[in-house]
């Protein structure tokens, strides 16, 4: 099912989409919403939303605005509003976000931190 709910995004939203051939060693920087559908090495840093697809390997740390993840992430990530993982999403490492939604089916292997909200 992921596959299928990938496939619904409007690409036209997306200011950057990288490719299933596109492959990256080193820090990337998005102003706007993008799509990873490659292979990236190294540190990303987003100012808005954050799509990896589900081909997607990502070997990075990672802090956007919100994530939307459907392939794999080896990295550290911090996400200031919500991190949404369908399924069969795979992170292998630390989590820091304030809202976060995980399919059954998704692996998590690392630590997850989120805020408390004080006023409940």
């Amino acid at each position: 099912m992921p596959r299928d709910d990938f496939d619904k995004i409007d690409e036209e939203y997306y200011n950057t989409i990288l490719d299933e051939d596109f492959e990256f060693k080193g820090n990337i920087k998005f102003e706007f919403a993008s799509i990873i559908k490659g292979h990236i090495e190294g540190k990303i840093d987003s100012k808005d939303k954050l799509v990896i697809g589900p081909n997607a390997v990502v070997e990075a740390d990672i802090t956007a605005r919100s994530l939307e993840c459907f392939g794999k992430i080896n990295g550290n990530v911090i996400i200031d509003d919500d991190a949404y993982f369908h399924s069969p999403a795979v992170l292998i490492g630390s989590l820091k976000t304030n809202f976060l939604t995980f399919e059954k089916g998704c692996v998590l292997n690392g630590m997850v931190e989120m805020k408390i909200n004080k006023n409940k």
